[in-house]
């Protein structure tokens, strides 16, 4: 990450961002869930950033007349509550551990996958349709990049007051400038 701090800190500074944006998601993201929870339900080798994850959001509160839109924590998306992991998805990836991390009001994920205990875990994109695609190197790089575009008025309410991304040229600058990867 490379900013003095580590992946929980970036994860409290999103937090952040969507409270001082306004984002309707800010007042209903749950807390995380303890360390034994995690554990019960995901496993004793669990990566440290899936942990580190699920120690940060369990999802987000219901609320009446809450849209799915009032659940976004980046545009399209909210995140995935602990309880929710172990739901019957129907992915097939070329790894042998995954776990949802963001899910948009259908069948597309974004899930942190790594082929071995001890491997730091990439994020998957799974948009249907369409085959797999390692998106951000590390979960640490998809909070970067989605903390950056926050700081740089990328990702902002649109005229209905829900999170949008406003600069598609922004976007695709961050993208390359943290994951040293080509914008797609």
């Amino acid at each position: 990450m490379d900013r003095g701090y580590g992946l929980a800190d970036a994860l409290q500074e999103w937090s952040g961002w969507l409270s001082r944006l306004g984002a309707p998601v800010a007042p209903w993201l749950r807390p995380g869930r303890p360390t034994s929870e995690i554990i019960a339900v995901l496993g004793p080798e669990l990566p440290a950033a899936v942990h580190t994850w699920f120690s940060w959001c369990d999802g987000v509160e219901d609320a009446p007349g809450q849209s799915i839109g009032d659940c976004w924590v980046i545009p399209g998306y909210r995140p995935v509550a602990l309880a929710e992991t172990r739901d019957d998805w129907y992915v097939e990836l070329p790894y042998p551990h995954w776990v949802p991390l963001l899910r948009d009001g259908a069948t597309d994920l974004h899930v942190a996958a790594w082929s071995a205990a001890g491997a730091e875990p990439v994020v998957v994109s799974l948009l249907d349709p369409g085959d797999p695609v390692v998106e951000y190197g590390s979960i640490a790089e998809l909070v970067a990049v989605t903390n950056t575009c926050f700081a740089r008025s990328v990702y902002a309410l649109d005229e209905s007051g829900l999170l949008d991304l406003v600069d598609d040229a922004g976007y695709d600058a961050i993208y390359e400038e943290i994951t040293g990867l080509p914008a797609t």
